[in-house]
């Protein structure tokens, strides 16, 4: 089932020497080619090979029910060994003394059936390199790249070691019992009280004397597709203790366990994965990274450093993607944007071409309006022209290709789809109707910025929960001379007594988290 592999001094000299020049080069301002660069929040899996159709639905009739019983039956079993283990303490006790005797052998117990359901789930062959540091000399183990849950599977082979979860995780049945086995460290991201006592929490564990294990964290705080490291979060780098970095990989034919913003849902996924015949997985621990002086006094070089030194050793790039894109991922989704997942990209190559400002794309929208079928799909070339960049530049080519459907600079984009988006970037933090006033244009049926029917709603829908049929009586109010196109001004004119007037007068941002309720327990 294991295969343990000590690490190799030549392959240790190696990864320090590509982290040398990495962090020598590394500059988040450097361009890169069209041909190297790296959504890691993108990953395609499609079932367009009749032999993979044939084997996947075979691998579901006889293999998944058997996989899923045998899956089942493991976690109930670690959740029964956890309970156990956890019986009889307090919250206090759990959070404030590190568990012992019996209890110890109760946590590796519910590691070793976590170990099993994994490998009833298709992971037989789990290689692992080098050794896992004491907590003495590594207080902090940091793991990179974070695909999703199956990574958790290093947890088992660190003590088990200790994890940041997110605080609803304690909730999630069964599963939350064995997070808590570990004695975890919960962290509620919305919350900035949240986040300060989760470092306090982590310092003060691995400063004491007591026999705590590691803690173990996935600094990047998001999934990837494993095609980058993102940016890691400077939290478990702040004490400026040393941290022994764990690199992972799947190195698998077909990626079937990364969840991505953009792809399959976890569903497929876990569908997917299990009805694998076999799923690799790799396992390195690296040599104990010990800071610099200038390292201990700034977590974020600290944590950039890792993170460098963790993508030479598997030999994938570093990436700007991080958590707080994730932010705007979710205020994009939220509203129904389009190119939800691709808006870093997007924001990063206009920044590159000099378009952060938006008054190119304003120009264009008035230029060009009212946009049809005709003068709205648009070839490279025409697209370099119109917004007065080198058709040659990588960033230009990489713009495209996002907006093209097959991700080539061959064939046409949607140039509307690209204005929607350069609009929307460009008037972040601003008042809605400024958006607003720019997508009548983009949206017009008639020159002057005049929508119809259909039109209204599509400049309003990502701006408003207003439905269909609410817009379509806001349309009829506003069209009082019945032509069937109304002005920007006649729509502002109508809606000072509406709800949608509420929505339009807030900033074009996404709405900060309210930190939540305490409880008089915590």
């Amino acid at each position: 089932m294991i295969f343990s592999l000590p690490a190799e001094n030549e392959r240790i000299n190696h990864i320090r020497m590509n982290f040398q020049r990495l962090t020598q080069i590394s500059n988040p301002d450097a361009r890169i080619s069209e041909f190297e660069y790296v959504n890691p929040f993108v990953l395609k899996l499609e079932l367009d090979d009749p032999w993979t159709k044939l084997k996947t639905y075979l691998m579901t009739i006889f293999l998944l029910p058997i996989r899923a019983v045998l899956m089942s039956l493991c976690l109930v079993v670690a959740w029964m060994f956890a309970s156990i283990g956890l019986y009889g303490l307090t919250e206090k006790e759990r959070r404030s003394i590190p568990i012992s005797g019996w209890r110890r052998e109760m946590r590796e117990l519910t590691a070793l059936a976590m170990r099993l359901l994994y490998f009833f789930g298709s992971f037989h062959y789990i290689k692992v390199y080098g050794e896992c540091a004491t907590p003495r000399e590594a207080p902090f183990v940091v793991v990179g790249p974070h695909y999703s849950l199956f990574d958790s599977i290093v947890v088992a082979f660190c003590g088990p070691s200790t994890v940041v979860a997110k605080s609803k995780a304690a909730d999630l049945p069964l599963i939350g019992k064995i997070i808590d086995i570990t004695q975890p460290i919960y962290v509620c991201r919305e919350d900035a009280n949240s986040r300060h006592m989760t470092r306090h929490l982590m310092v003060e564990r691995v400063i004491s004397k007591e026999d705590w294990p590691q803690i173990l964290v996935f600094p990047e705080g998001t999934c990837s597709n494993g095609k980058a490291i993102v940016q890691f979060k400077p939290g478990a780098f702040a004490p400026g203790l040393p941290v022994q970095p764990v690199a992972i990989r799947y190195p698998n034919a077909v990626n079937t366990v990364s969840w991505t913003w953009e792809g399959p849902g976890v569903p497929t996924l876990l569908w997917r994965t299990l009805t694998t015949l076999h799923t690799s997985f790799e396992i390195h621990f690296l040599p104990v990274y010990y800071p610099n002086d200038q390292e201990r006094s700034d977590a974020k070089l600290y944590a950039l450093n890792v993170r460098n030194y963790i993508a030479c050793a598997i030999g994938i790039p570093g990436t700007e993607h991080g958590l707080n894109d994730c932010k705007l991922m979710n205020y994009m989704l939220a509203i129904g944007m389009p190119y939800y997942a691709w808006s870093h990209d997007i924001a990063k190559m206009r920044k590159w071409l000099g378009l952060t400002v938006g008054t190119v794309e304003e120009r264009l929208v008035g230029q060009h309006a009212p946009f049809t079928d005709e003068n709205a799909h648009v070839t490279l070339d025409e697209f370099a022209r119109r917004l007065d960049v080198a058709k040659e530049d990588h960033s230009t080519r990489i713009l495209f290709k996002i907006f093209n459907k097959d991700k080539n600079t061959c064939g046409l984009i949607d140039f509307r789809e690209y204005l929607l988006l350069a609009l929307f970037l460009s008037t972040l933090g601003k008042p809605k109707l400024e958006l607003l006033k720019l997508l009548f244009k983009l949206f017009s049926g008639a020159p002057g910025g005049l929508v119809n029917r259909e039109g209204l709603y599509r400049a309003v829908k990502y701006l408003s929960t207003v439905t269909p049929s609410q817009c379509d009586q806001l349309f009829a109010k506003a069209d009082s001379t019945g032509r069937g196109l109304v002005s920007f001004d006649q729509f502002v004119s109508i809606i000072n007594c509406h709800p949608v007037l509420l929505d339009l007068q807030e900033l074009n941002e996404p709405k900060p988290y309210a930190a939540p309720q305490q409880s008089s327990s915590n």
